[in-house]
């Protein structure tokens, strides 16, 4: 509270304007960021909902669509028909057998072809005798229908090249191909299979990869999604009945994560066969991204939507791996990912099926939930995520949609920072207002302040102009009157000083005068060598009965003033004057080295004096001087009618040397000792003083 006392009106102005914009501006902006920040979080949260609503909805139509293909593809003619040949046909087969050179080509295929390549994805080595066929059928099937195959794995589908096979599976499979090659090219699957229903034989496979041709409760893929879901459809009694494998690597396609929809084949009351069409990841991974263009989606610079597996492991493209690998790999390792997992990504060249997720919004979903949740990702930065379940037959996929915290609080930053920018701008507009306007309202009161100071510090003539008729203009009119009166009174008090002044330095010496008015009342001091004068002039008694009293003070009145007027010509000071007796110091006020020449000087003036007055006035008049250099000391005597003395041995001696009324110009051996030649002296003279016998004197010479 004292600070805001101390404070000058111009800045309590300043400082309530400033504080009243100020809380102003502050509850506004709050108000308004508040409000803004709401509904810009309600904004981005609903657009990623929507986007990820959007992308559960076309993931569904798609899966939807696929059910709706193979089921009707199962009830088909050529489904019916082309499984109950391709069984026949297979069974047929019976023990046919390969040769010995065929068999190595075999095994030289699996050890080339599809061995070394699948080794890169496996962190293992995959033996040979694990993958090959053990039954002369399925071998026999392979070496016709893959081995030898010119055409490059995983495009054996076009089997133009390929030996002849002279069984009854030959004929079928060339009658029966052309048909199920159209319907996956025209539907988009990147395999077509036929499983026997009573032996889960794959019977036939449009893409010919290593699964052609194997069992799928005994051979080297049993323990595949593909294989649990044929074996739950087998007991299955509804011809409409539809299953979904889920994503997994899937070792036949070197790994590359697949999925598979499977409906039951039917001819008439007995299913014979399971048709299973094998759909690529990448129409989901297609669908997730927008087609790899998540900026013109509206998803930032960080956005991205993902398929989470019930396993926790995702089953789509990761955009932060697909963009920057090597910032995605370094950010993997930072966020603690292990070793293993992240080699095992390198290797594959995907995080499907491979990366771990089991954050907060991962495990809602799973449970069935939909919502927001802001969470860290996979890479264990902060990102709003947006998640819901997608579901079809038994398997449930998590949806995620996130965008990183960071960008999606941008447009709040960014009005954020809008928002004290203006402020700033109208605390500074007002600020500068304030400045001038408070300059302008105390103007008046500035320059009454001034001048109250001028006149304070002892100016006089101050006055203050003020235009305005409020009622700064009337304490101005006020100000200026008392200013005009205490001018009148200064100038009548100063010119009363300085006529005590000179009062005052007619009685005392300068030092003494100082002294006083330094507070020292009796201006006592000691001087350590000045010169002392003692005069006397003599025949004034005969000159007074000739004029009379009145004309001989005339006359002493005007000797004197002449004296006084040489005493200043000289620097010689006066101390007092009593009847004919003149007393005066040199060195006293002002230090002079050469006092005493002064001295001698100032006394042979005083000889002048005199003589031109006896001359102008017939008078018979004399000067007796003495003149002594020494310590004094000094001091003013009385209080209210006060005079200054000197006193001291040097002052003693002085008036002494001048009482025998004789008119000469006497000086010590200390005065004649520091003068040299500078004049004549006679002598030396031996006088008896009073306590001085034989004190040696000289005179001046005339």
């Amino acid at each position: 509270m004292s600070r805001l006392q101390r404070l000058s009106i111009q800045s309590k102005m300043i400082l309530l304007l400033l504080t009243v914009t100020l809380v102003s501006v502050v509850l506004i902006a709050g108000v308004g960021y508040t409000s803004a920040r709401e509904i810009l979080t309600r904004s981005v949260e609903n657009q990623l909902q929507g986007v990820r609503v959007a992308k559960t909805t076309a993931m569904k139509t798609m899966l939807e669509a696929l059910r709706d293909q193979v089921v009707s593809m199962s009830d088909s003619r050529a489904a019916i028909e082309g499984m109950r040949d391709m069984r026949q046909a297979f069974r047929e087969l019976g023990t046919k057998t390969l040769t010995a050179a065929q068999e190595q080509e075999l095994r030289s295929f699996y050890e080339a072809q599809y061995l070394s390549p699948l080794a890169k994805y496996l962190s293992g080595k995959p033996v040979p005798e694990q993958y090959i066929p053990t039954s002369a059928t399925e071998r026999y099937l392979q070496y016709h229908y893959i081995a030898a195959n010119p055409h490059p794995y995983l495009s054996k589908q076009d089997v133009e090249g390929a030996p002849v096979d002279p069984s009854s599976y030959g004929a079928a499979h060339e009658r029966w191909h052309k048909i199920f090659a159209r319907a996956a090219s025209i539907f988009g699957f990147a395999d077509l299979m036929l499983v026997d229903a009573e032996s889960l034989e794959v019977v036939y496979s449009y893409q010919k990869t290593v699964d052609f041709a194997t069992n799928l409760e005994t051979g080297p893929y049993a323990d595949t999604n593909l294989a649990d879901r044929v074996r739950m459809l087998r007991s299955s009694r509804d011809k409409d009945d539809f299953k979904i494998a889920d994503f997994e690597p899937y070792r036949p396609n070197l790994g590359i994560p697949m999925g598979f929809a499977l409906s039951p084949i039917f001819d008439g009351p007995q299913m014979i066969g399971i048709l299973v069409v094998q759909f690529p990841i990448e129409d989901f991974n297609t669908v997730l991204s927008g087609n790899y263009k998540w900026e013109q989606e509206g998803m930032g610079k960080t956005g991205e939507s993902f398929l989470v597996g019930q396993d926790r492991k995702m089953r789509s493209r990761s955009r932060l791996m697909y963009e920057d690998p090597e910032q995605f790999f370094r950010d993997l390792a930072y966020s603690g990912a292990s070793a293993s997992v992240i080699d095992q990504v390198r290797r594959e060249k995907t995080v499907m099926d491979n990366l771990t997720l089991d954050s907060l919004s991962v495990q809602e979903a799973l449970r069935g939930h939909s919502g927001l949740a802001r969470v860290q990702n996979y890479l264990g930065k902060e990102v709003l995520s947006a998640y819901g379940p997608i579901e079809m037959d038994t398997v449930r996929w998590a949806v995620i949609t996130e965008i990183g915290e960071d960008e999606a609080n941008a447009p709040i930053r960014a009005f954020g920072r809008k928002v004290v920018e203006i402020s700033t701008a109208l605390i500074l507009a007002v600020s500068l207002l304030a400045l001038v306007a408070s300059h302008l309202l105390t103007r008046p009161l500035r320059r009454l302040t001034e001048g109250a100071l001028r006149l304070g510090a002892g100016e006089t003539g101050v006055r203050v102009s003020v235009s305005s008729k409020d009622e700064f203009g009337e304490l101005a009119t006020v100000f200026n009157s008392m200013a005009e009166n205490i001018k009148a009174q200064t100038d009548l008090l100063e010119e009363q000083i300085r006529e005590n002044q000179e009062l005052l330095l007619n009685i005392l010496p300068a030092s003494a005068v100082a002294q006083r008015q330094e507070g020292d009342s009796h201006a006592q001091q000691e001087f350590a060598d000045v010169t002392v004068l003692f005069a006397e002039i003599c025949g004034m008694e005969a000159f007074g009965s000739k004029g009379g009293d009145s004309g001989a003070l005339s006359a002493l009145s005007d000797l004197v003033t002449a004296f006084d007027e040489a005493a200043d010509k000289f620097g010689i000071e006066k101390v007092k004057t009593i009847g004919g007796s003149y007393l005066a110091v040199c060195g006293l006020s002002v230090s002079r080295p050469d006092h005493a020449r002064r001295v001698i000087m100032f006394a042979e003036e005083m000889q002048r004096i005199v003589a031109i007055f006896n001359r102008e006035h017939h008078a018979e008049l004399s000067l007796a001087v003495g003149i002594n250099s020494g310590p004094v000391v000094g001091g003013i005597i009385g209080r209210r009618k006060f005079l200054y003395d000197l006193w001291g041995e040097t002052v003693a001696i002085a008036r002494k040397l001048a009482i025998d009324k004789a008119a000469a110009i006497r000086v010590t051996g200390p005065v004649r000792e520091r003068m040299g030649e500078q004049f004549q002296f006679n002598g030396p003279e031996r006088i008896d003083l009073p306590g001085h016998p034989e004190l040696e004197t000289w005179k001046v010479a005339v």
